[in-house]
């Protein structure tokens, strides 16, 4: 037989529920593994370190999900499809912030790098400019002295203000420091160059001292007489003065004798002219006499005729020359004084002037004429 039936069925609401939560829940749990999937290649890789809250967060609502997979299938259906997005893209965002990270980091390296060359060049720069001043105000000394005697407190200094420990150090500075330190070792090296002069000077003069007292010493052991005794005593008087008075006083008789030499050489020079005029003259001359009495210090030339007639000069020290012509007849004695006078100035060039007439005989041609003892003619040269 044959026959078509027709029937409606009709689950039972509560299994119905469980078909559907089982289905969404084998519907889900593959999303769920690829979730734990790309959560482990994130890890494995190190990825995790670079987003660490974003990893965290998707941890924490994956264990979620999963747990909510057998309770609530829907829930973890519908946080699958609201996370799905920020799964997937965990790992590309991962490498994203480690290129990025990484690309920061190089920079900030490179960025450091330029900060420590620029920094370094400019330490160069500020020690190359600290080095210039230092040099600088080492090359203002007035004196090697003065920077020898600072060495060692410039060592030291060098070591305060150009140390690794020195910090913030301007030229400005180095150049005010050394210039302190300058200061006080110029005036005081000049001090002692002071002293130093004043010492050699003292030494100086006390030499040149010693050397014209012995001058003087020897110059009155060769005259001998008054002259050298009075010498000796003004020598013994400057030893006791100090020595500024002392080389005043001793220089008075440099001078002194100086032109006392002077005197005397010129006085030799009338004595020879005065002896020889005489000898050509005819007279028979005595040798020269040094007559040194009561400060007066001359030189006698006596000659004499063969008659007896006799003719005396004198020359003194200060330029005076004297004569007298005695035991002459009459004017007799103008013929023998002309001649020697002129023999003087012409053939000697002795220049006389201002004369003075101390006394002349009577003229008498017939009787002997004698002079008084003290009767003189006298001329200056």
């Amino acid at each position: 037989m044959s026959r078509a039936d027709e029937y409606h069925f009709q689950i039972k609401l509560q299994r119905k529920q469980e078909l559907d939560r089982q289905r969404v829940r084998d519907t889900t749990r593959p999303f769920l593994e690829r979730y734990r999937s790309l959560m482990n290649d994130v890890s494995s890789q190190g990825l995790d370190d670079v987003i660490p809250v974003e990893f965290r967060e998707l941890s924490s609502e994956l264990w979620r999900m999963e747990a909510l997979l057998e309770s609530d299938p829907f829930a973890a259906r519908d946080m699958s499809r609201a996370l799905s997005g920020r799964f997937h893209g965990l790992p590309r965002f991962a490498r994203e912030q480690r290129r990025s990270r990484q690309e920061a980091e190089l920079a900030a390296a490179e960025a450091f790098r330029k900060a420590q060359q620029a920094e370094f060049e400019r330490q160069l720069q500020l020690r190359a400019e600290l080095e210039t001043a230092w040099r600088e105000g080492l090359s203002g000394w007035s004196t090697p002295v003065a920077l020898n005697a600072a060495f060692a407190e410039l060592q030291q200094l060098r070591e305060r203000l150009l140390g690794n420990a020195a910090h913030n150090m301007t030229s400005a500075q180095i150049s005010a420091a050394l210039r302190e330190v300058r200061q006080r070792y110029e005036v005081d090296a000049e001090r002692q160059l002071q002293e130093m002069k004043d010492r050699v000077q003292r030494e100086v003069v006390a030499d040149v001292l010693t050397l014209q007292r012995e001058q003087l010493e020897q110059e009155a052991n060769k005259d001998g007489g008054e002259r050298a005794a009075k010498l000796r005593e003004a020598l013994a008087h400057a030893i006791g003065l100090a020595p500024t008075e002392q080389a005043e006083v001793l220089n008075q008789l440099v001078q002194d004798r100086d032109k006392a030499a002077v005197d005397e050489s010129q006085r030799r020079e009338v004595v020879r002219a005065v002896y020889q005029s005489l000898q050509q003259a005819g007279f028979v001359v005595d040798r020269p006499e040094l007559l040194v009495s009561q400060g007066e210090d001359q030189v006698l030339i006596r000659a004499r005729r063969p008659a007896g007639a006799q003719a005396d000069f004198r020359v003194n020290l200060s330029g005076h020359l004297s004569y007298k012509f005695h035991q002459y007849k009459g004017k007799t004695c103008e013929k023998d004084i002309a001649p020697v006078m002129a023999t003087l100035q012409d053939a000697y060039g002795i220049s006389l002037s201002d004369k003075r007439v101390i006394w002349v005989n009577p003229d008498d041609q017939d009787q002997d004429a004698r002079p008084y003892p003290d009767a003189t003619q006298e001329r200056s040269k």
